[in-house]
């Protein structure tokens, strides 16, 4: 997804207080700011099929992603970004302004063609609008904070929260520079790597 390539640019890594990879309650994926994130959670977006597969990254290099591990990743950076859009003059966009900015990200694709992006890969039809969901809030927020070249103002933002995060050593450990998953496998990428070629600008609601 974009923020992986912004926080590349970014002129140096934020470590962000009290974000840490470590080991959470016996049955929990994760827990953000004490917003338990449960391994059925992270489960119930994926098939028997899903296995670790390669994708090409910005540089043109491969990447491996981990499916588990994306999807919890995309949970926990759903809610950083929910409350970092609360937290900004306007507040949270409305169902209806988000949704528009969705299909901004989607573009001409028709829902089965976007969810065929994601199924092919062992993830259920059902999590592309949870991926695609999240891109929005990242485009929204990076409108509002003036970081469409930079995460330096998103992660910045997302520190002065202070929400903690704690992540099963099971799916790897929380990278709070990068807002990611590592776990050697896993590391950023998709929302389809921009929807395979389309354009990563999403239309910004107005609040």
């Amino acid at each position: 997804m974009r923020f992986r390539k912004l926080a590349v640019v970014a002129v140096a890594a934020l470590a962000v207080t009290g974000l840490a990879g470590c080991n959470t309650k016996v049955g929990a994926a994760a827990v953000v700011d004490g917003h338990r994130i449960s391994d059925s959670d992270v489960t119930k977006y994926l098939t028997p099929k899903a296995k670790p597969f390669q994708l090409q990254n910005s540089s043109g290099t491969s990447q491996t992603i981990e499916p588990r591990s994306y999807v919890l990743q995309t949970y926990i950076l759903g809610r950083l970004f929910r409350c970092a859009l609360a937290a900004t003059t306007g507040g949270l966009p409305t169902e209806a302004e988000l949704a528009a900015a969705d299909k901004q990200i989607t573009q001409s694709q028709t829902p089965a063609q976007t969810q065929a992006q994601y199924t092919k890969y062992g993830f259920k039809a059902s999590f592309a609008a949870l991926d695609i969901r999240n891109s929005t809030y990242e485009a929204v927020l990076a409108q509002r904070l003036n970081a469409t070249t930079d995460a330096g103002p998103i992660l910045n933002e997302i520190k002065k929260l202070k929400m903690p995060v704690s992540v099963s050593a099971r799916y790897g450990s929380w990278d709070a520079s990068t807002l990611s998953l590592s776990s050697g496998p896993t590391d950023g990428l998709p929302s389809f790597v921009t929807l395979e070629g389309g354009s990563s600008a999403a239309a910004t609601p107005s609040s």
